[in-house]
């Protein structure tokens, strides 16, 4: 069985094959020279999951209101800490705020849910982040006064690998980033 979209391939991802994915790119911005550029990883490199128990996993449906960037927050703080994942948590909660506030931005509120999925695997911890908006993101450069403009190139430089893509009928879309688990911590 083929995983229909790359979020849901990687949950059970080879390291050999997961690091064959392409880096970003280098280039020059306003912070100085050799900057990463944001290139999310290409979805053909990833292979069909792979038998054996589901990753853990928690989801929460909120609405498209800017509120729920702090709910956000609060889900993934205490699912991660129930996990034992203490040292994603600072990592997983800023990159998700982006994600979450970038959804409520580009939804207006009473237009339809954010969707937040967070999934525990061996080796990795993947947060989606599903709405109704069809706008995918893309990395901007912001000036060195721009107030926004800069989540994406966040989840570019912190996350191990990201992408996107649309859902319902290109109504919709996801938003989705892996962080790699600390070494030797067990799936509980």
């Amino acid at each position: 069985m083929s995983p229909t979209h790359t979020a849901d391939a990687i949950t059970s991802a080879s390291d050999a094959l997961a690091d064959r994915a392409p880096g970003p790119r280098r280039l020059p911005g306003p912070w100085g020279q050799g900057l990463l550029s944001c290139s999310h990883s290409a979805p053909g490199l990833w292979p069909a999951r792979t038998p054996g128990p589901p990753p853990a996993a928690g989801t929460v449906t909120l609405p498209s209101s800017p509120r729920s960037v702090a709910a956000a927050r609060r889900f993934a703080g205490a699912l991660l800490a129930e996990w034992g994942l203490h040292d994603l948590v600072a990592d997983a909660v800023l990159l998700l705020s982006e994600l979450v506030t970038n959804a409520v931005v580009h939804v207006p509120e009473g237009a339809g849910e954010v969707e937040l999925v967070l999934r525990r695997t061996a080796d990795q911890l993947v947060a989606q982040v599903s709405d109704a908006g069809g706008c995918l993101p893309a990395c901007a450069e912001a000036g060195p006064d721009s107030e926004g403009g800069r989540g994406m190139w966040l989840v570019e430089q912190i996350a191990a690998r990201w992408g996107h893509h649309a859902t319902g009928g290109g109504t919709g879309k996801t938003v989705w980033f892996a962080l790699s688990l600390p070494p030797a911590t067990p799936v509980e």
